[in-house]
């Protein structure tokens, strides 16, 4: 996910203004055809490839990214890089533990839901650019449901985004597909950001990387902090502005703490410690990411029921504050709803 040279650029813009479209190769490959037929590129192909793919041994990479503030340091498209290099690599993985099966990645949706700016209740902010969750809900479940209604069997749903809203929504679509059309579809990145025991090889991760003291000074690592920052110098480097290294710690440990941190004047849009990031705890960060996912992906393939294990955002919605955020957050899309519906 090198950027690529000028003369793509060029052509970009040409074809922008061409067809309207240009789509960034969905891995670090020139193409990921090259694999050998087994990872294949969605949009590359004929209708008659797809009709032609083994309906029973085929899986489907949907990836949702986002566009959202990420602090003055980082891209808004930091969620959406973050979930195509995983996606390319768990596509690699799983080509290698399924040598039968074919992985179909599908282009990346760039758009999630809910901002971490509604945290401050700033509804509409400069670097935010999502979706209402009801949209969402649709957009999945739309997508979902025409790959069932072509006979194909697993889908699983990769986000960069973590907002509970954005989960939410994507948890309901893909409960709406698998009971309607009777395959299995999947949020995978909500297994993997609520299973206890990749949590806990997560916190060793952390341990790696920092002492004890170190990590209670961090403070909740929840957005646009030490952690993203790492992942981002690790995958897109030359996106990371430099100034990360002299942004101040922004610790708040609890959603209350959050918000009360959100809603000061000036918030720059992160928690945590941005200049404490190294590349290397980025690299074991999507290290970890790719190899949970890769393992829930090949448990659902092995008959292991995936639907009765807890997914995110099940560990918030007890703890203090939960509920507001979430009204905070829909409040203004039903009001915006109302206003198109009539």
């Amino acid at each position: 996910m090198q950027r690529r040279d000028r003369t793509f650029t060029l052509l970009c813009a040409f074809a922008l203004l061409i067809a309207g479209a240009c789509t960034r190769p969905p891995s670090d490959s020139a193409n990921v055809k090259a694999t050998g037929g087994r990872i294949l590129a969605m949009q590359e192909l004929t209708w008659t490839d797809i009709e032609a793919l083994n309906h029973e041994r085929t899986l489907f990479l949907l990836v949702v990214g986002m566009l959202e503030e990420h602090g003055p340091h980082l891209p808004i498209g930091t969620d959406t890089f973050g979930v195509e290099y995983e996606a390319t690599r768990v596509a690699e993985r799983l080509s290698r533990a399924l040598p039968d099966w074919t992985i179909a990645v599908m282009p990346t949706v760039p758009y999630g839901s809910s901002g971490a700016n509604q945290i401050g209740n700033i509804n509409i902010h400069p670097g935010t650019y999502g979706l209402r969750q009801s949209t969402l809900r649709s957009l999945i479940a739309d997508i979902g449901g025409q790959i069932a209604q072509n006979r194909f069997k697993w889908v699983f749903v990769m986000n960069g985004h973590g907002a509970p809203t954005h989960h939410a929504a994507v948890n309901d679509a893909c409960d709406f597909v698998s009971e309607m059309f009777k395959i299995t579809m999947v949020n995978i990145s909500g297994l993997f950001s609520a299973d206890p025991t990749i949590q806990a090889t997560g916190r060793m991760i952390t341990a790696k990387h920092f002492s004890a003291a170190d990590v209670t000074s961090l403070g909740g690592d929840v957005h646009a902090g030490v952690g993203e920052t790492s992942a981002m110098l690790a995958v897109r480097p030359d996106l990371v502005q430099s100034g990360y290294r002299n942004l101040p710690s922004l610790r708040a440990d609890s959603l209350p703490e959050r918000r009360e941190v959100a809603r000061r004047p000036g918030w720059p849009g992160y928690f945590s410690a941005p200049a404490r990031a190294t590349a290397e705890y980025g690299r074991d960060i999507e290290g970890w990411w790719v190899d949970g996912m890769s393992n829930l992906i090949l448990q659902a393939l092995r008959g292991e029921n995936l639907f009765d294990r807890p997914r995110w955002p099940a560990p918030l919605q007890s703890g203090p504050g939960y509920a507001q955020i979430v009204e905070d957050a829909l409040a203004p899309e039903r009001a915006f709803e109302r206003e198109l519906q009539q």
